[in-house]
C-alpha cells in the first residue's frame, strides 16, 4: 500500500514537472516563445487609435474621440463595425502554430495580401503591431503575423464561426457611420423644401431670431399661420438622424440618375455657404397597398456622397407644408 501511495506521488510530481517545462519552452517545431503568439488586448477601453493599412496603400485610421471614432480624421465611423473589430481584438487567440513546412505559403501569402495591423493606446504608445493574412481550408482561422517576426500563428475567436481578416478588410468608406446629415442645425438660416412633382408639399424654413417660421415655395399653395417653432426643430432633429444604407460613391449609374428630376430637393442655406441633398427614386414604384410607392430612394449629397438609402429609415424628411401646421 505504501509502495502503491509513493509511485502515485512520484508520478503526479513527474507529470507536473513535465508540464512546467512544456509550458516553459519553445515550441520545438518553431523555435518561438508561444508568448510571442499573444496578439488580443484585454482592455479594449485602453485602446486610442487603430490604422489599417492594406497592400495596395488603401489607409484606415480609427480614432477614439470623446463618446465615438472617427475614420481618417473625416468622417464619424460606424460603432456596429468598430465594436465588432474591438471585440475580435478582445477575443482573439491562438489556435495552433503552423508547421514549418506551411510556412513558406503563408508568409508568402501574407506578403501580397497582408494587412497591417497598428494598435496605439490612448496616449499614442503602440500596444501591438501585426499583419493579418489568409484563412485556413475549412476557413475557421486566420494566420497573423508580428511585426518583424518569422512565424505566422493560426488564430481564432471563441464562439465565433468563420474568418477574423473581414473585419480588419474593410475600405475606409466602409467604416463610415451611416448616419450622413453634416448640417449645423443651430446656424441654418434658411431651408428650401423641393418636390418637383407635388409642388403643393414644398415649403421654406426660415429663421426670426431665435424662433422659426414656415410658408409655401410656391405662390400657388395657400399660406397658413400658426406657431411652428417646435414642429421645425423637431424636423431638424429627425433630419440629424437621417441614416442611408450604402455609400456609393463609384456607382455606375450615377451620372445618369442624376440628371433624372429628383423626388425631393432640399437646398441648406447659411449665411456664408449653401449645400444641398436630392433624392432621386430607385427603381419603379410599388403598387402594393402594403408598401410605399418608392421603396429606396439614392441620395446625392452635393460635394460630399452618393448614396442609397430606405424609405422607411428617410420617410421623416419627407414632410409636406401641412405637416407643421
Amino acid at each position: 500500500m505504501n509502495r502503491n501511495l509513493v509511485l502515485l506521488i512520484a508520478l503526479v510530481i513527474i507529470a507536473s514537472l513535465a508540464f512546467y517545462f512544456y509550458k516553459s519552452k519553445k515550441d520545438s517545431s518553431t523555435n518561438i516563445d508561444r508568448t510571442e503568439s499573444n496578439f488580443k488586448i484585454e482592455d479594449i477601453n485602453s485602446i486610442g487609435r487603430i490604422i489599417l493599412t492594406n497592400k495596395s496603400g488603401d489607409r484606415s485610421d480609427l480614432k477614439r474621440v470623446g463618446d465615438h471614432w472617427t475614420i481618417n480624421d473625416a468622417h464619424k465611423a460606424r460603432q456596429t463595425s468598430v465594436d465588432h473589430l474591438l471585440r475580435g481584438i478582445n477575443r482573439q487567440h491562438l489556435e495552433h502554430i503552423p508547421n514549418k513546412a506551411a510556412n513558406e505559403n503563408i508568409l508568402t501569402s501574407i506578403a501580397v495580401n497582408g494587412i497591417h495591423v497598428e494598435i496605439f493606446d490612448r496616449a499614442g504608445k503602440e500596444l501591438l503591431n501585426y499583419y493579418v493574412g489568409g484563412v485556413t481550408q475549412d476557413e475557421r482561422g486566420t494566420f497573423f503575423l508580428k511585426e518583424g517576426g518569422a512565424q505566422p500563428y493560426c488564430l481564432v475567436e471563441p464562439g465565433f464561426e468563420g474568418g477574423l481578416r473581414a473585419r480588419y478588410a474593410l475600405q475606409a468608406v466602409d467604416w463610415r457611420d451611416v448616419h450622413f446629415w453634416m448640417e449645423e442645425n443651430d446656424a441654418i438660416d434658411t431651408l428650401k423644401v423641393n418636390y418637383p412633382h407635388q409642388r403643393q408639399h414644398s415649403f421654406v424654413i426660415y429663421r426670426k431670431g431665435n424662433e422659426y417660421g414656415v410658408e409655401p415655395l410656391y405662390s400657388t399653395t395657400p399660406r397658413k399661420n400658426g406657431a411652428v417653432t417646435n414642429k421645425i426643430r423637431s424636423y431638424l432633429t429627425t433630419l440629424s438622424q437621417l441614416a442611408c444604407e450604402d455609400i456609393i460613391n463609384n456607382a455606375g449609374e450615377k451620372d445618369s440618375i442624376l440628371r433624372m428630376t429628383p423626388f425631393m430637393e432640399m437646398n441648406i442655406i447659411y449665411k456664408d455657404k449653401t449645400s444641398q441633398l436630392r433624392f432621386f427614386p430607385a427603381g419603379k414604384p410599388s403598387t402594393s397597398e402594403f408598401s410605399p410607392p418608392i421603396g429606396r430612394y439614392f441620395i446625392d449629397y452635393k460635394d460630399h456622397d452618393f448614396m442609397v438609402g430606405q424609405h422607411e429609415v428617410m420617410k421623416g424628411a419627407f414632410r409636406s407644408y401641412d405637416y407643421f401646421f
